[in-house]
């Protein structure tokens, strides 16, 4: 759960204050008179206290009747449900808030389309657009503000929809014979259901009322009347409701205006204009984080408990207390439930990734070349073969070759013509376009062979498929020329190196002397294969003497580029320019993109020098 340390609250109590000038509100109905600030006098005119109970007896005129909906009635249906009435209801009055899954523009050109009052079409449809503009659509698709249309002037030929958000307030002079469809929602009080009703400003007068309730309000209604399901519901009994409804509202805001009358209390002899202090300032701040103990330890049962602490010789505190105490108000804990709230932003990042697959291609067949196979019978390399290839000029068509010249590695690392063939090259205009990022193949089975039949030849690494591996491991576990060697490169540490190439073999014996004549086979190897972690520190430094990259700060003299290249080429397999833009790029293809700046190899291609303990340590 996320909370700031601090909140700082303003409230209607505020507003209110009592001034030098006078604040001045209106307000059509008086039912919420209650939770008006303590400071807030209500002026009842004598000449208008007959208001409530008229507009209630408007309701209860026989030309407005009960509409009972259907269970699971969207909003297209309820607009059918409309047009069908057998009396024109030219007019929908959304107190309920039952249309949601439309828009305001959605609804009227909807309820346009199907708008069939008694035979007359409705010629245009008014509604509120996203900018609160009264707006005007015809039957030609045109929209416009309804302030500088013909049909502000014509609104016997329009129909009228108003949202929830729209039912206070509006004013439009409708014709005298207009009916409007008014919608009951949940926790509709008396004051919202009469503000709504009274957009018809003739009502009574030729002007009627359908009310629409739908399935879950008739229960509510049936419920409150203590009517059986068998009954009839009538206007009466859902103005028996929504009264019903005012009262239970009342009770639920009491606690909010009261924690906001005690808020009011306290702070209001604090601030002191220009002169108030920054300590004076602070004491505005409410404590708004929670400790476990304060979110979970017992709270008090009952209201009185819970404002034992406040000051009751505080006369409108005492005010307060009695009005609670009126309206049954039982907990304060509610009270934050109902504040409206504007936070500092603490953005969470969302995202939603999205696979990119690489294009389908046609997969390649499977080839065992006869040089190899005479390589593991009779250990006769043949250098000149097109069985092997260099492995990193094999890389030619990466998107990462496109940083750096690949003659300039070493060619002692070999990889067999199978093992780099993985899915058919595609032809004519798609071929110089071609990449091979997505269609890599691991490097998995590794065989092991000298170059000549003198003690003194050279070891040479060859990487195999996995079907040369599975087609040949016959013949190499007979084998005193050859060894097959299980390789996998380290992908985090909390698993060891397999570089030492003694996990598995098969064949001829291998021994820890015979790697140490082909580091530089195994260091490629490694790098091939985008191993990411060193087991020791020599090996991080023999790895920058290889690539010539600085592995300690550099001596007096020497140049460095920004990535650690020594300048002039220092490096044991003389490269001409820096290979790090090549490597961090074809560590990424080698990875899919896998963020690797935490690893030593990630480390190392960002420029950083790693320390002796960062690596022995672990």
């Amino acid at each position: 759960m996320k909370e700031f340390p601090s909140k700082l609250s303003a409230s209607g109590w505020d507003l209110g204050a009592v001034k030098s000038h006078p604040t001045t509100g209106f307000s059509g109905t008086n039912d919420s008179r209650q939770v008006l600030p303590l400071s807030v006098r209500y002026l009842d005119s004598e000449k208008q206290n007959h208001t409530n109970a008229l507009v209630l007896a408007y309701l209860l005129q026989d030309e407005n009747c009960v509409k009972l909906l259907p269970s699971q009635t969207d909003a297209e249906r309820l607009l059918e449900i409309v047009d069908a009435m057998k009396l024109p209801t030219r007019v929908i009055l959304d107190a309920g808030a039952q249309i949601l899954e439309l828009s305001n523009f959605q609804v009227a050109e909807t309820w346009l389309r199907i708008s069939n009052s008694n035979g007359i079409k409705a010629k245009a449809a008014i509604f509120f657009n996203d900018n609160e503009e009264l707006s005007v659509l015809d039957h030609n698709g045109c929209v416009e503000r309804l302030q500088t249309s013909p049909f502000s002037k014509h609104l016997g030929e329009c129909l009228v929809y108003l949202d929830q958000a729209h039912t206070r307030g509006t004013d439009l002079k409708m014709p005298k014979h207009y009916r409007a469809a008014v919608t009951l929602g949940a926790n509709l009080t008396k004051d919202a259901l009469v503000q709504a009703c009274m957009r018809m400003r003739k009502l009574g007068k030729g002007q009627s009322i359908v009310f629409c309730i739908p399935e879950e309000i008739q229960t509510k209604i049936l419920q409150c009347t203590s009517k059986s399901c068998s009954t009839e519901i009538e206007v009466s009994d859902l103005l028996a409701w929504a009264i019903a409804e005012t009262w239970a509202d009342m009770r639920r805001n009491i606690p909010l205006w009261a924690a906001q009358g005690h808020r009011y209390e306290d702070h209001k002899d604090c601030l002191k204009g220009a002169d108030t202090t920054v300590e004076q300032a602070k004491a505005f701040l409410e404590t708004e984080a929670q400790s476990l103990e304060d979110r979970y330890r017992p709270r008090p049962g009952n209201l009185s408990d819970a404002m034992r602490d406040w000051d009751t010789t505080n006369s409108s505190i005492r005010e307060i207390l009695k009005r609670c105490r009126d309206f049954e108000a039982v907990s304060l804990d509610t009270a934050t439930l109902q504040e409206e709230q504007e936070r500092e932003l603490s953005p969470e990042i969302e995202e939603e990734r999205e696979v990119q697959r690489p294009a389908p291609m046609e997969a390649e067949k499977h080839k065992l070349h006869p040089d190899l196979v005479r390589l593991v019978d009779a250990g006769i390399f043949s250098a000149r073969s097109n069985a092997f290839i260099p492995a990193f000029q094999a890389l030619k068509s990466t998107s990462a070759a496109k940083q750096f010249d690949l003659e300039q590695f070493p060619k002692d690392l070999l990889m067999t013509a199978d093992f780099e063939r993985t899915v058919k090259h595609p032809q004519g205009v798609m071929s110089d376009s071609y990449v091979s990022d997505s269609y890599l193949r691991p490097v998995q089975w590794i065989l092991s062979v000298t170059t000549g039949h003198e003690p003194s030849a050279d070891w040479c690494l060859i990487i195999l498929s996995p079907f040369e591996a599975e087609q040949l491991i016959a013949k190499i576990r007979t084998s005193k020329l050859v060894t097959l060697h299980l390789y996998a490169p380290r992908p985090n540490q909390s698993y060891g190196p397999l570089d030492t190439l003694d996990l598995y073999c098969v064949g001829r014996e291998f021994s820890a002397g015979i790697l140490s004549l082909c580091r530089s086979q195994i260091v490629q190897l490694n790098l091939f294969a985008s191993q990411l972690y060193f087991q020791s520190y020599a090996e991080y430094v023999e790895l920058c003497r290889y690539l010539g990259l600085a592995w300690e700060t550099p001596s007096e003299g020497q140049k460095l580029q920004v990535d650690g290249f020594i300048v002039p080429p220092a490096g044991v397999w003389c490269l001409n320019e820096s290979p790090v833009r090549f490597l961090k790029d074809y560590m990424k293809t080698r990875r899919e993109g896998e963020d690797m700046e935490k690893t030593h190899l990630g480390k190392v291609l960002e420029g950083g020098l790693l320390e002796k303990c960062e690596i022995d340590s672990e």
